[in-house]
């Protein structure tokens, strides 16, 4: 199986700069990169930064998709906007983390299956997550990263459970 990774960052609350497009470019040259996005797939390779960093300085919205069955969600909250002790209750155990930054905490989520059959190239998913951000009720059963995450018959239940983690976070 060939390898594959889809990173793909969104700025919400400011557009970059110039000089912060001149600095993500020199990460990637092939990423396609925007005043309000960050988008690069690797066939072979890796992206050249962290991602958690490259969240807390330029960006307000992570996705990544790996073909091995790693998804990932990250999230920039202001620290105005985010309840430390009550993120510290929910954030717990081997799918989610937090870090405080300047000015914000990072939010990641993520889910590693083994090599699933059907997996998903991750076009597409910042359109169905970025919304969770600023309101958890626009998740659904269906978005992809819920679908990774948990087990589908299921979903309804799991899927209020993940917004009641994200309003009590937010």
């Amino acid at each position: 199986m060939s390898e594959y990774q889809y990173y793909e960052f969104l700025a919400v609350d400011r557009p970059l700069t110039e000089g912060e497009m001149g600095e993500l470019s020199g990460i990637s040259t092939r990423a396609d990169i925007t005043p309000t996005r960050f988008i690069n797939e690797y066939n072979w390779g890796d992206l050249k930064a962290d991602p958690a960093k490259l969240l807390q300085r330029y960006f307000d919205v992570f996705v990544y998709v790996a073909n091995w069955g790693t998804h990932r969600l990250g999230l920039r909250i202001p620290n105005d906007a985010l309840d430390l002790k009550t993120a510290g209750q929910y954030l717990i155990g081997d799918r989610a983390s937090s870090k405080v930054g300047k000015g914000c905490v990072v939010v990641d989520l993520w889910s590693d299956l083994e090599y699933p059959e059907d997996w998903e190239d991750g076009r597409g998913w910042m359109a169905s997550l970025a919304p969770v951000r600023s309101d958890p009720l626009t998740l659904t059963k269906t978005d992809p990263f819920v679908l990774r995450i948990i087990d589908p018959p299921t979903a309804h239940l799991h899927v209020n459970i993940f917004r009641l983690l994200l309003r009590n976070l937010l």
